[in-house]
């Protein structure tokens, strides 16, 4: 979004409203803030029809997908317009919620291994579920929720938005069940701002027995070093009135009390004494390996496609076994870090015999996606802003200090900002265009040039290069990415194509300073400006840097630069 609809704009907005014309008005200016002139208002014909559970019940494709622990979970899968509805009601919804430590379930940069670490090396690990999570969050129960702080909505708007982000749910057995529909862009925050009270109280328990708790959706976790988990105990009782009193109901079938000397585990990880995978999770991977070098890719593809069982592309007639298999070391690497000897080994072995040519950091890209720079806000709905921007290079004394400009790309996610890394050749083309003004050649440049979703060793980021490498040319099909972040807590993101990875876009920095700047009229502006030799002038600016306190972090990318 442009800074105008940051999170605290939307909040005072939104304490304005008082009919569903203001709601869609609201909807309406937070898409056209995400989309610019590309944005399409929504109409209040189907507004009107959308907030309706009884019309929009035909507005969800429902299926079911195989659960890890046996049986079927239900997805209700919104169309595309209702989709687009409440992708910007989610927006209006977040701007209201700070989750609390004790919530890593659909929070952003939060995971199941932040969920784990909060119980590691504890005598005590207890483990209970929400039964019928979603379908027991019923739409009265979403507008009552609407009504107090923080969003202090009226009748008519609560009424909407519960309206919009409900329909009718079977799962429960009951057939006018309107509530939560998994699948749905609202109902992950919707879970996170109804249980706020059920937090509260858990949390307060918690310090109440001296205990560590956390939820993740609907898995809750309690640890410590003493036993107070007695079935005819006073902490259970407490526990089964709070929860019972939030309208939940425990899941018999998944609460357990993990001791200390036994595989203590907490959403899918063992925390006995560090947050690891399961041991089975590398042997089968080892093993595959080891099947796929030994016998070959038939023999490996046949011996893992009898237990795998695929999750995100129902429809496809088969998958990609490498994928999958990436896919998994990718979630390794996640909970065990990229100096663990078992990922390297594990990752090795697979670069080798999949063919990939062993990379190291800045030299592994892999390209994912690619769109036209021009085409990238329609099919993302985000738009990128390209423009020159100044940064200062500090030094000892401030009379030694100077900026520089530099051309840089970013978008805008909710209030944070998404940068996007330049090519070298980028970084000049851009800024001779930025500088000249020349808006024709901006449209041309934007027409041109391609912005990829990459890959590599230090993780997913964004970047413009001038044409999409060969290789990807030839394989026509984009791969998509999708967010599981809505299917609940207990299934494995391992047995997912894409792993569930948190991972910060922002964190890639496309700012490369003096020594990343290739063009000798620059370099020669840099020594008048500080005073320096010609032959000697990048050594001596990065080593100014390096006395100075500036994020030495530039300097890694500038080494990555150097030796390619």
């Amino acid at each position: 979004m442009i800074p105008d609809m940051t999170e605290k704009a939307i909040v005072a907005a939104a304490s304005k409203l008082e009919s569903t014309f203001d709601l869609l008005t609201l909807l309406n200016k937070i898409k056209e803030d995400e989309l610019g002139d590309k944005a399409y208002p929504f109409k209040m014909d189907h507004f009107n029809y959308f907030i309706n559970p009884k019309r929009n019940r035909a507005s969800y494709r429902t299926f079911t997908i195989p659960k890890k622990s046996g049986g079927v979970r239900t997805i209700s899968a919104p169309v595309k317009l209702l989709k687009s509805f409440l992708t910007y009601t989610n927006i209006l919804l977040r701007a209201f919620y700070e989750a609390p430590d004790c919530v890593t379930g659909f929070v952003p940069a939060k995971s199941v291994v932040d969920n784990a670490e909060k119980h590691v090396g504890m005598n005590y690990v207890f483990n209970t579920d929400l039964k019928d999570f979603f379908p027991s969050i019923s739409k009265s129960r979403v507008w009552a929720t609407l009504k107090t702080r923080p969003f202090c909505f009226n009748d008519t708007v609560a009424d909407a938005i519960a309206g919009l982000c409900c329909t009718y749910v079977n799962e429960k057995g009951e057939e006018d069940n309107i509530a939560l529909p998994q699948g749905s862009p609202c109902s992950p925050i919707l879970t996170n701002i109804v249980c706020h009270n059920l937090d509260w109280k858990l949390s307060g328990l918690a310090r109440r027995f001296g205990l560590n708790y956390s939820r993740y959706a609907d898995d809750i976790t309690f640890s410590s070093m003493h036993n107070v988990y007695q079935e005819d105990g006073e902490f259970m009782a407490e526990l089964r009135r709070i929860i019972d009193g939030q309208n939940f109901r425990i899941n018999e079938k998944k609460t357990r009390l993990q001791k200390k000397g036994e595989r203590q585990e907490v959403t899918g990880l063992v925390v006995s004494d560090r947050v690891n995978v399961v041991r089975d999770y590398v042997r089968d991977l080892d093993n595959l390996l080891y099947i796929w070098e030994k016998h070959g890719r038939a023999a490996a593809f046949a011996k893992f496609s009898g237990r795998y069982i695929p999750k995100q592309d129902l429809k496809a007639p088969a998958f990609d076994m490498d994928r999958v298999v990436a896919g998994r070391l990718a979630y390794l690497r996640m909970v065990k870090g990229e100096e663990s000897p078992v990922w390297r080994r594990l990752q090795k072995h697979y670069n080798k015999l999949s063919g990939k040519k062993e990379k190291t950091v800045g030299t592994d890209i892999e390209y994912l996606n690619f769109y036209t720079i021009e085409n990238f806000s329609a099919a993302t709905g985000l738009e990128l802003h390209l423009a020159m921007e100044t940064i200062s290079v500090p030094s000892e004394t401030p009379e030694e200090a100077g900026v520089i400009r530099i051309p840089a790309a970013y978008f805008m996610s909710g209030d944070r900002r998404i940068n996007v890394e330049l090519s070298r050749y980028m970084q000049t083309r851009l800024r001779n265009i930025l500088e000249s003004g020349d808006g024709k050649a901006l449209a041309e440049f934007k027409h041109k040039y391609i912005i990829a979703y990459c890959h590599s060793l230090t993780g997913y980021f964004w970047m413009i290069i001038r044409s999409m490498p060969k290789k990807e040319k030839a394989d026509a099909k984009v791969r998509e990415i999708v967010d599981l972040s809505d299917l609940g807590a207990d299934f494995d993101p391992a047995d997912f194509f894409e792993p569930e990875e948190e991972f910060d876009p922002a964190d890639v920095n496309p700012v490369f300073v003096a020594a990343d700047i290739n063009s000798q009229k620059e370099v020669k502006e840099l020594v008048s400006e500080f005073g320096l030799t010609d032959d000697k002038s990048i050594d001596q600016i990065l080593k100014k840097l390096v006395a100075s306190n500036f994020d030495l972090k530039i300097l890694d990318q500038w080494d990555k630069i150097k030796n390619s």
